[in-house]
Order: C-alpha cells, then structure tokens, then sequence
C-alpha cells in the first residue's frame, strides 16, 4: 500500500485542513497515512496514524525551533514513506533534507509567508521588508527541488510560477456543518455573536470585547469567543475587560465547532486588516457560511466578494464600530435569516471540500501511483 508521511511542527495535529481534511482524505482513500504533529497522541484515528512530535517551544523562546528539525528529520526519516507532505515553511529544510536522501517531497502552503512577516509586530519595521525578501528568494529556490507545491490559493500559487502548483482550497466539508438558525433568538431572546478560533491580538478579540459591553443591554447579545488564547498576558487583559455578556471557552476540539456554531447567530471574521489578510482564504469565513451564519466583518472588499455579500464590513479596529454592525443584525431578525441562508447555499455552490479532496487524490496518484487494495 503506498504511504504517505505529513508533518506539521507548528499546527495542532488536529487542524482542519491537515488532519480532517487532507489525511483522512487520503487514508479513506486507501492510502496508508501517518502524521507526525506537536503532542499528537500515538494511537489511529479515522484511519489515521498519529504519531508525536516535541511541543513547540514558547512564543519568547521561538529560536529554538530550529534545533529541533535534525530530530524531526530523523523520525520521518524512519517512516520510510514514499511521500512526504510538509505543512510549515520551518519544515523546508527537513524537506531538503529528505529530497538529498531520494525521498518524495510535497510542500503544502497555508499563507503567503513573505506578507506574514510584513505583519509580524515583533520584527522592527525598518527590517520586514529586507526580512521578507530574503525568505522569499529562500523559499523559492528551495521548494523548486520538491516534487509538488500545493497552494491554498491562487495568490500563493503566482508566487511559484515555475513550479506550477495545484490548488487545493482549504474550504469546508459542508455535510459536517449543521445549519443554525440565526432568524430565531434562543428561549431567553438572547442573541449569541461567536469568534471561533485563536484568541491573539491580530484577531481583535479585545476589541470584540469592548464592542460588546458598549451595546444597548436590552439587544440581549452575548459573545462566545471559542479557541485557546495565544498568551497568558493577552487573556489577562481581554478577561479584565470583559463582564457577563462575554463566554470565554477556551480551546475546544474541532470536531465540536459545528456544534456550538450551530446554536449561534452571528459569525465574527476580526482578523485585524494586513498584507497578508488582504487576499487570503479564511476558513473561519467558509465555516461560518456553512453554518448559515449572517457574518460581521473586516471591511475587506475580497472577503466580501468570497462570502457574496453575507456580511456587515465594520472597522474592527474600532470597538463603536462594531457595535454598530452587532446592532444593526440584532435589531433585524429577517435580514440575519436571510443572509445565513443565502451564505449556506453559496458555501455549497462554491466551496465545498469534496471538489479539492479530487484534486488531492490526483496529485498523489500521479506521484505514487493510485491506492492498491
């Protein structure tokens, strides 16, 4: 049976796109599958072979990161695969590595990394630019030596023209995503407004939180924000501002985000406006559509055209702002009805994982030959 080994050292093993999409697309499809992810456990899930790899160290000791790779190297080195899927841009160098040693190599590519580190507040201004020129010469020449480029869109995919990458959109697995009905207010008359993913600065979340505490009270809103905050000191400072209107979760599975999606009535795209946002393909967006969620939004024209319309653009920078957006859909049960509806049926028009999962299979047939019972 032909194998596949992924590998991620910064994503969750579970993430959407590596783990519930990707792998178990390709171990249903009859490929063996291991994935080497941060703290997976090591047991078979959907078909799937986790195996774990050391934890990420802390965001003040990111340096070393780097010195883990020669381990990283070592242990997909022993799966022996005849492919190796690499999800991260630190992952290059394991992926040269492997291609010196005559192995396969596929590098998937979630962002448009050069962007990213134009946004990276950590780095001094006057230094992104020459910083992200540099990475982007590097990753270029290096990923010319692997056998394949996946691009989750088409602006990463121009970045790469002589490798030719095929496109695999990170888009929602729809049948997972239980419509919501976001016309009907829950038997308190409440209105729930959810964030689902990382809690961290860049996705405005205090903002989210102050924006709440601003509305009329007899608007009857709550906010839900649903992911793991990226810094204890961050979740300091949105938990002191935050009252009882506000629902800190925390990290919650992936497999239990259509769930409480599907109890809300308004999804809240906040990521912050940069380099990088301005022409991705967010999946919070398409999860929200498939949820049949009306959304709140970052005034970004592109985003806008993704969701067709089924948004509110706000400035998400300004707390006002976005009170305003929240109670222009809380005061208006038809129009948050119909812009749900209208953003689930473009989501299954459009952006429906099952289209991708063929292109995905084909790659790997081409590489390694189609899946042998």
């Amino acid at each position: 049976m032909p194998s596949i080994c992924i590998l991620t050292t910064v994503h969750n093993p579970f993430d959407s796109r590596i783990f519930h999409k990707e792998a178990r697309s390709l171990a249903r499809a009859g490929y063996r599958v291991t994935l080497l992810g941060q703290g997976a456990p090591d047991e078979v899930i959907d078909g799937v072979q986790l195996r774990p790899l050391p934890p990420r160290p802390p965001a003040e000791k990111a340096w070393r990161r780097w010195f883990r790779l020669p381990g990283v190297w070592r242990q997909a080195r022993r799966e022996n695969a005849d492919v190796y899927l690499l999800h991260d841009p630190e992952l290059t160098l394991v992926g040269l590595l492997l291609k010196v040693g005559g192995r396969r190599v596929v590098y998937d590519v979630h962002e448009h990394v050069p962007y990213q580190i134009r946004d990276k507040a950590w780095i001094p201004r006057g230094l992104r630019p020459l910083i992200a020129g540099v990475y982007d010469r590097y990753e270029r020449a290096i990923v010319g030596r692997f056998d394949a480029i996946i691009a989750a869109f088409e602006q990463i995919a121009g970045r790469f023209p002589r490798q030719q990458p095929i496109i695999v959109r990170n888009v929602p697995q729809v049948e997972r995503w239980r419509p919501a009905a976001p016309g009907i207010r829950g038997p308190d008359g409440r209105l729930i407004a959810v964030y689902a993913g990382v809690a961290q600065a860049d996705r405005c979340i205090l903002e989210l939180v102050q924006a709440v505490e601003q509305l009329d009270p007899a608007l009857n809103v709550e906010l839900w924000i649903v992911g793991a905050f990226a810094s204890a000191a961050y979740e300091a400072q949105v938990r002191a501002a935050a009252g009882d209107r506000v629902r800190l979760w925390g990290y919650v599975p992936h497999e239990q985000i259509p769930g409480l999606l599907a109890k809300s009535h308004i999804g809240l795209m906040s990521l912050r406006p940069q380099l990088n946002s301005a022409v991705n393909w967010p999946i919070k967006l398409f999860e929200y559509m498939a949820a049949g969620l009306p959304m709140l939004m970052t005034a970004n024209p592109f985003w806008m055209e993704l969701a067709g319309g089924q948004a509110v653009p706000v400035n998400i920078e300004d707390p006002a702002d976005i009170a305003r957006g929240l109670t222009l859909l809380a005061q208006d049960d038809p129009r948050r009805a119909e812009m749900g509806a209208q953003a689930r049926q473009v989501v299954e028009a459009r952006y429906n994982w099952a289209d991708q999962e063929q292109t995905l299979l084909a790659l790997f047939a081409r590489l390694i030959g189609p899946p042998r019972p």
